[in-house]
C-alpha cells in the first residue's frame, strides 16, 4: 500500500521520500510506532541507563537557577521515544525537591500512548502537544536527544563538476529508481561552496534544510531558556570532508545497519548526521546565543556522573558497562555531541556552564 502512495508522488526528491518513509501519518516508520531499544531497530542514552537522564537533570538543574528559579519553569522535550528520558529525569529532580513541569512534542499517538504508560508516575507533571506550533510560550529548557538527525534531507551529488539533487521514481515494477535533476537552491549551493571543489566526481552527500522552520518556530515560543541538543554528528568542516565521499545517510532495520533507503520503505529507519554548524547559525539567525559544544563524555563527565552513577545505580556489572558506554570512545562518548544555545540578558550568563567546565569546543562552529 505504501508503495502506491509513493507511486502517486512520483517522481519526487529523496528528501519528500524521507520525510513520506518516516513521518506518513499512517505507513510512516515513526506512525508505526517504531521506537529506539531492545525491541527497536536502534539504541540511543536513555535506554542503556536512568544514569544519562539523573546526570542531565543537573545540568537543567543549574539553568534553573541561572533563570532564578522562576515558578513557571518548563522542560520541553521533542522525539522523546518511550519518555526513559523525561522519567528519569523527572525522578532524579524530584529527589532533589524540585517540582519541575514537563511538556513533550509528540505528533503520534501510538507512541503517546507509550510514553503515558511510561511516565505514569509523573502524569499530573507532564502534557502533550502535537506540534511545536501548539506549544505555549514558555520561560525554561527546550531539550532533544537525537531529534534532528530523523530530519528529511536534501541528497546531492556531484557530477561533471555540477551539483545534483537525487530523485527518485517508482517504477512499472514496482521498483526505486534513482535519478539526478541539477540543482539550483542558492541556501545549498552557499553551504557546500568552500567544500565543493575538493570533492572527486560522484561525492554524495545531504544537506538539511528542514531545520530552519523547526528553530523559527522555537524562537517565537520561547521567551527565555536553554536549548540543549544531544546527537551525533559534524562540525561542518569534517561534514563535507573530501574523505567523506558518501556522506552520511544511514538506514536502520532489526537493529542491523543497512546502505540501502530504499529497502522497506515505512519500515527502516533512515537517518543522517547533524551539521551542528548548522544549528549554530540558524540559533544566530533566531536570537540564540551559542554556548558550548563538546562530545557528549566530556560532559557527562563534567556534570559528576561518576557521582550519579554511586548515588542511584546498584552498581552491578551491567550498571558499570552502561557508564562506560555513555562516555568511552567505544560507545557514545565521542560519537554524540551536546550543543547548548541560549536566549538570556547578557548580565544571566556570568559562568561557563558546568557541562562545558572540562571541555568547550564551540569554537569548531566558527570555522
Amino acid at each position: 500500500m505504501f508503495l502506491n502512495i509513493l507511486s502517486q508522488e512520483s517522481p519526487l526528491t529523496f528528501e519528500k521520500y524521507m520525510e513520506l518513509s518516516l513521518y506518513h501519518p499512517e505507513y510512516g516508520y515513526y506512525a508505526r510506532g517504531m521506537l529506539p531499544g531492545k525491541k527497536g531497530d536502534y539504541i540511543t542514552s536513555p535506554c542503556i541507563s536512568k544514569i544519562f537522564g539523573a546526570t542531565l537533570a543537573r545540568q537543567i538543574i543549574e539553568m534553573y537557577e541561572i533563570l532564578g528559579e522562576i515558578d513557571d519553569f518548563l522542560i520541553v522535550e521533542a522525539g522523546a521515544g518511550h519518555g526513559f528520558l523525561a522519567g528519569d529525569l523527572l525522578e532524579y529532580t524530584v529527589k532533589k525537591g524540585y517540582k519541575f513541569n514537563y511538556l513533550i512534542i509528540e505528533p503520534f499517538s501510538s507512541i503517546r500512548k507509550i510514553q503515558e504508560k511510561t511516565l505514569n508516575a509523573f502524569k499530573e507533571k507532564i502534557k502533550w502537544v502535537k506540534n511545536l506550533r501548539n506549544l505555549p510560550k514558555f520561560r525554561g529548557v527546550f531539550l532533544s536527544n537525537e531529534l534532528f538527525d530523523s530530519f528529511p534531507v536534501k541528497l546531492i551529488q556531484k557530477k561533471d563538476d555540477k551539483i545534483y539533487e537525487v530523485w527518485i521514481k517508482v517504477e512499472e515494477n514496482r521498483n526505486i529508481k534513482e535519478f539526478l535533476r541539477e540543482l539550483e537552491d542558492e541556501k545549498i549551493l552557499r553551504i557546500i561552496e568552500p567544500y565543493f571543489p575538493f570533492w572527486e566526481e560522484g561525492y554524495r552527500t545531504e544537506v538539511c534544510l528542514k531545520i530552519e522552520e523547526f528553530y523559527k518556530d522555537l524562537s517565537e515560543k520561547m521567551e527565555e531558556g536553554f536549548i540543549i541538543t544531544i546527537d551525533y554528528g559534524y562540525p561542518r568542516q569534517d561534514y563535507y570532508s573530501s574523505e567523506r565521499s558518501k556522506g552520511t545517510l544511514l538506514c536502520y532495520h532489526e537493529h542491523k545497519v543497512i546502505s540501502n533507503p530504499y529497502f522497506k520503505p515505512g519500515e527502516t529507519d533512515i537517518t543522517s548526521h547533524v551539521d551542528f554548524t548548522l544549528l549554530r547559525e540558524l540559533g544566530e539567525k533566531y536570537g540564540f546565543s551559542n554556548i558550548g559544544f563538546t562530545q557528549q563524555g566530556s560532559f557527562l563527565v563534567a556534570l559528576g556522573i561518576n557521582e550519579v552513577f554511586y548515588e542511584i545505580s546498584e552498581k552491578t556489572w551491567k550498571d558499570i558497562e552502561s557508564l562506560k558506554f555513555l562516555i568511552f570512545p567505544e560507545g557514545f562518548g565521542t560519537s554524540h555531541w551536546v550543543l547548548v544555545q541560549a536566549k538570556l540578558p547578557k548580565e544571566k550568563l556570568k559562568k561557563e556552564l558546568k557541562g562545558f567546565s572540562l571541555s568547550n569546543r564551540i569554537y569548531l562552529l566558527y570555522k
